[in-house]
């Protein structure tokens, strides 16, 4: 019963942000959602969502005015994942998030003489079909992910991924005694 009350949920929350929203909003089949979904579509933004997107807990995806968001089909988001499209963000079908991804095709422009400004640096971001994102994983902007590619849980990513790799960062463990 509790995932057709979802799915009932998703409809009617995607079909006010139609009603109600200047975005395009174009949807292909059903979405899940959580109760603690958050969407944010701005004005003239292109938002594609595909066929069976589920988020487990908090999912905050906030697409600003003019960008282009598109999410394939059999996506799944776990707890607390976070999507922030000022440009363009594509992420292929058959993805899956670990918890609290966050995904920025942004960040804040700064100078010396007036530090960080209200204006955004943006460049795309491409994710293939079929990747594993880690838990705490940050995809910042301009990162392409190939397709069949596992990214490692904390791992930062602002580079090219070639298809079918599997992406870790190192971190040395340093154990001292206390004197």
């Amino acid at each position: 019963m509790v995932p057709y009350i979802k799915i009932l949920y998703s409809l009617i929350k995607i079909t006010l942000l139609k009603l109600f929203s200047s975005a395009n909003i174009n949807t292909t089949g059903l979405q899940i959602f959580s109760y603690n979904t958050r969407l944010s579509f701005g004005k003239q933004s292109i938002i594609t969502l595909g066929n069976k997107i589920i988020s487990d807990g908090r999912l905050s995806i906030i697409s600003d005015n003019n960008s282009i968001l598109t999410l394939g089909n059999n996506i799944y988001f776990n707890e607390g994942c976070m999507i922030s499209c000022k440009s363009k963000i594509v992420i292929g079908s058959g993805c899956q998030f670990g918890p609290s991804v966050k995904i920025f095709d942004n960040d804040h422009d700064f100078d010396s003489k007036h530090g960080v400004k209200h204006t955004h640096k943006t460049t795309p971001i491409i994710i293939g079909n079929n990747c594993w994102i880690g838990s705490n994983a940050i995809i910042l902007r301009g990162s392409k992910i190939g397709n069949n590619c596992v990214i490692g849980a904390g791992t930062i990513i602002k580079n090219d991924i070639p298809d079918n790799t599997i992406i870790t960062q190192q971190r040395n463990l340093i154990i001292r005694n206390i004197n």
